[in-house]
């Protein structure tokens, strides 16, 4: 028996959960490989028995990259698959629909994990918060290598079975406000849209190509002396307005129609009890913890 598992990893923390589940199936057992989605599609699958896709949750939905790669995968028949997220607030229809993507290409479904991410999302930052810092923590790595722990024996039932039938099967309910967020940046509207009104300020922008080279979906072109240029691969993950150290990128998201749901999105978050929070600043591309000591100097750090 062996397994695949697919990841897509932002800042490295989907990264972090995808190599805890594969030291639960190499302990139960099962060989294990993993792939990073930001190069490129796998060679093959045919080999592996078992197929999993991670991602971090974008917009209440899978990470667009994640959800390109299921629909690429092809059929899956006679494979047993797993999807997992991490997410910084609420998850929305995150989990769900690579759930379901994954089935309708014939995979029988084995397992389902999510669990807080740091969420350094732009929007949030420059608002002043920073959702579940120093997340994965080791709980959840823990919980991560027990879900892939448990998977072999879960796969055992599924070919003798066809189906699973002790697995969750939906998300909470999704807020009508996030369905409206879903809608506002549907992919097509990145790619079509979006990506094309991204811009470097020519009186800030110093030409440094920060925003090119650190770009994670490598939608950035930049040459040495120039204005970047944004292309349809964008994938309104912020990062480039994140880390711009003159803070010289204009993005869809600054545009006023957006500020009440940005403003309604940290209001719910900083209500939730279940959520951790931290104060924050955004200085030249770097993170600043303001919820320091008043004797300790703030704490700095890019973005991850």
């Amino acid at each position: 028996m062996s397994a695949m598992i697919l990841y897509w990893s932002l800042g490295g923390t989907t990264k972090r959960v995808a190599e805890a589940i594969a030291q639960g199936l190499r302990g139960a057992g099962v060989g294990c490989e993993l792939h990073d989605l930001r190069t490129g599609a796998p060679a093959d699958l045919a080999t592996h028995e078992i197929v999993g896709v991670g991602f971090p949750v974008h917009y209440y939905r899978p990470a667009i990259p994640a959800a390109d790669a299921i629909r690429a995968l092809g059929r899956l028949d006679g494979h047993s698959v797993f999807a997992f997220c991490l997410h910084g607030t609420d998850r929305g229809a995150g989990l769900n629909r690579a759930r379901a993507a994954l089935v309708r290409a014939g995979g029988t479904e084995i397992g389902a994990f999510a669990c807080r991410g740091d969420d350094v999302f732009y929007p949030y930052v420059r608002s002043g918060w920073r959702f579940s810092p120093g997340h994965p923590d080791t709980d959840d790595l823990e919980n991560a290598r027990a879900f892939g722990a448990s998977l072999p024996k879960a796969h055992t039932v599924a070919q003798r079975h066809g189906v699973v039938s002790s697995l969750p099967r939906r998300d909470p309910r999704t807020h009508p406000v996030y369905a409206l967020e879903r809608i506002a940046t549907h992919p097509a509207l990145v790619r079509w849209f979006y990506h094309d009104l991204f811009r470097a300020d020519p009186a800030r922008c110093t030409r440094c190509g920060k925003c090119a080279r650190d770009c994670p979906a490598r939608a950035i072109a930049w040459k040495r002396g120039g204005l970047p240029a944004w292309g349809p691969e964008c994938v309104l993950c912020l990062n480039c307005a994140m880390t711009c150290p003159e803070s010289a990128v204009d993005c869809p998201l600054d545009w006023v129609v957006f500020r009440p749901f940005i403003s309604w999105n940290v209001r719910r978050a900083v209500r939730d009890p279940a959520l951790d929070r931290e104060r924050v600043e955004l200085r030249r591309g770097r993170i600043v913890s303001t919820d320091a000591p008043e004797d300790a100097s703030p704490t700095e750090e890019g973005y991850r």
